[in-house]
Parts: structure tokens; C-alpha cells; sequence
């Protein structure tokens, strides 16, 4: 019978150990690589959607920079939720500006209720969420004017442009769905603005009018 000395024992156990350690800190660097994997592959996923996204957002603003038709009022809410979803400043600059363009256009159609933005709000099954985001583009508004110089031209128009996006939708008067028939309408749609308005104020609209005091002849009334 063979007998194993005391120093060979030590051996043997020191080396089982360092191969128990160097399975495990194998097993740590397979589990971080997969996890790296994962992070990366979902970042590149991510990537592709947000280009996807992107892509489809232009082609809906390419098609109504053409004029051949109106777009809807639904087809408005459902582009301006995508934009919202993905939105970055500096990247969605020109997008954003395009929504609110078409927004006030849609507005501005005569005796076309489906192509009013503000219809949605009408919607059982919208007005929550239509109000959620036209708060949330309101916002945007409020946070682009404080960034834009009224001695600027370019940024003048678009001083212009988020103003007037503020004061239709602060304000029921120029609303073409309360006329006629829509008047009774008036009280319900005039709380959902009083809603807006006071969202607005609890993220700091007021400071937003004194960096907008100075513009000359903008020809709006905010209605606060």
C-alpha cells in the first residue's frame, strides 16, 4: 500500500484548488461575455428600431410636405407618439418643428373634424392619452424657446411657431370644433386646457414667458 507524504498532500490539494478557481473565474468571464452579448445586441436592436422609426417619421412629413392630402388627426397622434418615444433634442430638432407645423395645419382646416388635432380629445378611448402627449409636446416647446435667441431670424420663427402652439392650446377661442353645434362642447374642452395649463405651470412655465418678454410684436396673448 502506497503512502503519500505530507508535502505531496499539500500538492495536491493547492493544485485542485487553483483548478476550482480557474473553473470558476472561466465560468465569470463566459457568464460576462454573454452579458456583454446581450447588452450589445440589444443596443444594436435598439439602434435599428430607433432608425426604423425615425425613417417612418420622415416619410409621413416627406407625404405632407407634398399637400396631396390632408392627414388625419389619428395619423398626427400616432406620429407624434413615435417621435415622442425616441425623442432627442438635438437629433429630433427639425422633426419636432415639423410636427408642430403640421399640428397647427390640421387645426386650421375648415369643416374637416378628423383632420383636427384636437378632436382626439374627444375620444373615449384618446383623450387620456392625447392630453398626455400634448402636454409633452407643449413642454418641448417650452424647453426649445428657452433655448432660442429672438435676435436670431431662423430662431425668431421658430420662436414664433412654439408660441403659437402654446396659445392654441391654452386657449379654446380658435378651436373651429366649438363653433356651431361643437359651442356646448366648450366647458368640458375648457377644463382640458385648464388641466394643460396647469401642468405647465408646476414645470415652470412662467420662467419660459420672461425669457419670451422681451419678443416685439408676436402678436399672441398667452392665457394664463
Amino acid at each position: 500500500m502506497f503512502t503519500v507524504s505530507q508535502t505531496s498532500r499539500a500538492w495536491f490539494i493547492d493544485r485542485a484548488r487553483q483548478a476550482r478557481e480557474e473553473r470558476l473565474v472561466q465560468k465569470e468571464r463566459e457568464r460576462a461575455a454573454v452579458e456583454i452579448q446581450a447588452h450589445v445586441r440589444s443596443f444594436l436592436c435598439r439602434r435599428r428600431l430607433q432608425r426604423e422609426i425615425r425613417r417612418e417619421i420622415d416619410e409621413f412629413f416627406k407625404e405632407d410636405d407634398s399637400g396631396s392630402s390632408k392627414r388625419s388627426a389619428l395619423c398626427i397622434f400616432k406620429t407624434a407618439r413615435k417621435l415622442l418615444f425616441l425623442f432627442r433634442t438635438k437629433e429630433d430638432d427639425e422633426r419636432f418643428e415639423k410636427l408642430c407645423r403640421c399640428i397647427l395645419s390640421s387645426m386650421d382646416a375648415e369643416n374637416e373634424p378628423k383632420v383636427w388635432y384636437v378632436s382626439l380629445a374627444l375620444s373615449k378611448d384618446l383623450t387620456l392619452l392625447w392630453i398626455k402627449q400634448i402636454k409633452d409636446i407643449l413642454w418641448y416647446c417650452c424647453e426649445f424657446l428657452e433655448q432660442l435667441k429672438p435676435e436670431i431670424l431662423q430662431d425668431s420663427k421658430l420662436i414664433t411657431l412654439y408660441l403659437t402652439m402654446l396659445v392654441t392650446f391654452t386657449d379654446t377661442s380658435t378651436w373651429k370644433i366649438l363653433r356651431g353645434k361643437g359651442e356646448s362642447l366648450r366647458p368640458a374642452m375648457n377644463r382640458i386646457c385648464a388641466n394643460i395649463m396647469g401642468h405647465l405651470n408646476q414645470h415652470g412655465f412662467y420662467s419660459v414667458l420672461q425669457v419670451c418678454d422681451p419678443i416685439p410684436n408676436m402678436g399672441l396673448t398667452l392665457h394664463t
